[in-house]
C-alpha cells in the first residue's frame, strides 16, 4: 500500500511539471466586447539608429500619432485574416497595433541638424509571454521614414525563422512592459539595439550604416483604452 500511495504521489508530480513546463501563449481580453479600439500615445519615445556622428534620433508629437489596436486570434506575424490564422477576436494571444498617422511635426537629430521628417503608416504586434506583463514586440507591416532630402530608412516587417516561432528579425523585440489600469492597458516599450533596418536613400552624405541593425525604439509609452492583458 504504501509503494502504491508513493508511486502515485510521484507520478502526480511529474504531471505537474510537465504542465508547469508546456510553454503558452497569454491573451488579450476586450472590456468592451468589440475586437477593436483606440490607442492613447502619452509619450513618443525614440528611434535610435547608427552611431557616433552619423547617430539619428527620431521623435514625434504623441498628441498627433493616431493609433488603434486589435485583437487577434493565432498565426505568423506575415499572415493576418488569411487561411483561418490572426482572425479578429475579442480574446486572443495577439494585440495588434495599427498606427494610422505619425504626425506632421516629427523630426530627426543627426549630429547637431535637426530636420523634418516624416514616418509611413505601419503596424506592430505584442506577445505576451503566459502570466508574464513584460511582452515582446514585432513589425507587421514595414515602416518608411524619409529624413529631410538626407536619408531614408525602411524598417522592414518581422521574418520568423519558423511560422509561429517569435524569433528572426524584428520579432521577438526586447522589451515591452504591460499594466492594466482600470479598463485600459498601459504598454511602455523600450526595444534596445535589436530593430533592423536599411538605409535606401540614394543621397551620398547620408551617415547611416546600410544596414542598420542595431535600431532602438526607448520611451514609447501608450495605453490602450478597453483592453487588459489576461
Amino acid at each position: 500500500m504504501f509503494r502504491l500511495k508513493t508511486l502515485s504521489i510521484l507520478a502526480g508530480m511529474i504531471a505537474v511539471l510537465a504542465a508547469s513546463a508546456t510553454p503558452a501563449s497569454a491573451w488579450w481580453e476586450s472590456n468592451t466586447g468589440q475586437t477593436q479600439g483606440t490607442v492613447r500615445p502619452i509619450r513618443a519615445g525614440e528611434f535610435i539608429i547608427g552611431k557616433g556622428e552619423g547617430e539619428a534620433k527620431v521623435t514625434c508629437l504623441p498628441e498627433e500619432v493616431k493609433a488603434i489596436w486589435y485583437l487577434q486570434t493565432a498565426g505568423q506575424i506575415k499572415e493576418h485574416q488569411k487561411n483561418g490564422k490572426q482572425e479578429l477576436t475579442t480574446k486572443g494571444p495577439h494585440l495588434h497595433i495599427q498606427v494610422k498617422e505619425w504626425g506632421k511635426g516629427c523630426v530627426t537629430k543627426i549630429g547637431k541638424e535637426v530636420l523634418a521628417s516624416t514616418v509611413s503608416p505601419c503596424e506592430f504586434q505584442i506577445v505576451q509571454a503566459k502570466e508574464s506583463f513584460i511582452a515582446t514586440g514585432g513589425v507587421v507591416t514595414g515602416c518608411l521614414l524619409k529624413i529631410g532630402s538626407l536619408c531614408e530608412v525602411q524598417v522592414p516587417p518581422g521574418m520568423e525563422k519558423a511560422p509561429e516561432s517569435n524569433e528572426g528579425i524584428n520579432v521577438g523585440l526586447k522589451e515591452i512592459t504591460l499594466e492594466n489600469i482600470g479598463k485600459n492597458q498601459l504598454d511602455l516599450v523600450n526595444v534596445k539595439g535589436s530593430i533592423y533596418a536599411n538605409s535606401i536613400g540614394k543621397n551620398a552624405l547620408c551617415p547611416l550604416p546600410k544596414p542598420i541593425t542595431t535600431g532602438s525604439l526607448v520611451g514609447l509609452e501608450f495605453e490602450a483604452e478597453g483592453v487588459k492583458a489576461v
